[in-house]
């Protein structure tokens, strides 16, 4: 797969097709351009981080942590 660009447009194609379009006027362009421009599938979702207290016993801080791992992979 390479990045091709011609003025704004950008797009992912296979090296065939690559070739081709550079003869006809495309150029290469690095592909964090293309990734900056397409739309992401998943909403980068924020999780929560909540301070561990030194008051709560080690069987509570597993127990927080566990849950807050699970409502991360839920939200997925």
């Amino acid at each position: 797969m390479k990045t091709v660009k011609k003025g704004n447009e950008v797009k992912r194609v296979d090296d065939n097709t690559a070739e081709i379009m550079i003869k006809s006027g495309w150029k290469y362009c690095p592909k964090h351009e293309w990734k900056s421009l397409k739309p992401s599938k998943k909403p980068k979702m924020e999780v929560e981080t909540s301070d561990v207290s030194d008051n709560l016993s080690e069987k509570k801080k597993r127990k927080l942590r566990k849950e807050n791992k699970r409502k991360k992979y839920e939200t997925k």
